[in-house]
């Protein structure tokens, strides 16, 4: 897969590689632990339409997209059962993303999250 996830002890880093790190325009987003507010496993469909930075096409989106008044940043091939970030106090106002395994991938970041 072309995503991994990096567990720190302040933050999460999703890493990028490959092709999507030219279709997202990005290499990692770091995420301290203290700006989630939230995280979830769920459908997270994006209409080709919003304002972005990055790359639709078909079922993917890499980038950056203005979702409300805020940038989130978004990974994925599918937009079925990608985990979910609600952040406050950083620079997307959420970070969505496919990894093949999302809801361990959930329950480590909220361990983390308490911890």
């Amino acid at each position: 897969m072309s995503r991994t996830i990096e567990f720190t002890g302040e933050k999460l880093v999703l890493h990028l590689t490959g092709l999507t790190v030219a279709a997202a325009l990005k290499r990692n987003v770091e995420v301290p632990y203290s700006s989630i507010r939230s995280v979830a496993v769920e459908d997270f469909k994006v209409s080709l339409l919003k304002i972005r930075i990055g790359t639709s096409i078909a079922d993917i989106r890499e980038g950056r997209f203005l979702i409300g008044d805020r940038w989130c940043f978004i990974s994925y091939e599918n937009h079925k059962n990608v985990v979910v970030l609600e952040l406050e106090d950083h620079e997307f106002g959420k970070v969505v993303f496919q990894m093949e395994n999302p809801e361990e991938i959930r329950e480590r970041i909220l361990e983390k999250m308490s911890g």
